[in-house]
């Protein structure tokens, strides 16, 4: 396997690893600022940004992403604390701030910053090649107002539209669903995600109240829990079948009946 692999990253073309090299150097050199700018908890590491660069031709990775943005600065310095949060730590404050700077949209502020780069997020389809082109698709956003509203207006129509209420239950099936019913006014947000086989549900508040649920035992082919708090997250947890979700969801809904909207979605 190791040998493939290496086989794989002699066939990236030279000037492209130069730029791949110079690029992770960059990201290296800022992830410990925009973790602590984004106020990280401690189960997340920094390096995770890393994991995101692809490192051949053939072999994917999650690719560019905001986080990553950040991290090569070509988000505005006076803008990233935002983006930073909405990379690895969801809190009330962060997405009060989203939903009030979508109430007048526009290409220069944190949230349109943040949505534009998520905009050319496509998570784990990428290889070298495409990580670079997405960079450079993004500094063309960076230097094109117009264009970069309406990235971040049309990201978030994609976010927002990608889930649909079960039962009064945000649930979707395409990355940024549970962050689409954040921003539309829930305090939580679930998914089924077909690439692992697995339900998640999240929350922006401290907790989902899930402390004393009784997870599931089930392991992966890799020896992981397949249920439970994600890297041991109180707003993260992932359910290893639907009627473990459904449990979790009725917990979830009691906790948070207060908060859910009449409305479907509070900006529209």
């Amino acid at each position: 396997m190791e040998e493939q692999e290496n086989l794989n990253i002699e066939q990236v073309p030279e000037e492209l690893k130069v730029k791949l090299a110079e690029i992770k150097t960059t990201i290296e050199e800022n992830i410990q600022r925009v973790a602590k700018l984004g106020k990280w908890p401690e189960y997340i590491k920094p390096d995770s940004l890393l994991e995101r660069i692809p490192q051949s031709s053939e072999k994917d990775a999650p690719g560019f992403d905001a986080g990553i943005a950040c991290a090569l600065n070509l988000i505005p310095e006076d803008k990233q604390e935002l983006t930073a949060e909405l990379h690895a730590n969801y809190t009330r404050e962060a997405v009060l701030q989203v939903r009030q700077e979508l109430m007048n949209m526009n290409a220069d502020s944190a949230t349109s910053w943040w949505l534009a780069a998520c905009s050319l997020c496509k998570e784990g389809q990428v290889n070298v090649e495409q990580f670079l082109q997405q960079i450079e698709d993004f500094k063309n956003l960076i230097i094109n107002k117009i264009a970069r509203l309406e990235a971040a207006k049309k990201e978030y129509e994609t976010m927002t539209s990608g889930f649909k209420l079960v039962d009064g239950v945000p649930f979707g099936e395409k990355d940024g669903c549970i962050q689409g019913a954040y921003i539309a006014g829930y305090p939580f947000g679930s998914m089924y995600a077909s690439k692992y086989g697995l339900y998640f549900v999240g929350t922006y508040e401290d907790s989902l109240g899930l402390e004393d649920f009784k997870w599931s035992e089930e392991k992966d082919a890799r020896g992981r829990p397949k249920s439970g708090p994600v890297f041991g997250s109180k707003q993260f947890v992932k359910c290893s079948n639907e009627e473990e979700w459904k449990l979790v969801i009725e917990i979830v809904k009691k906790k948070f009946k207060e908060e859910i909207p009449n409305d479907t979605n509070i900006l529209k």
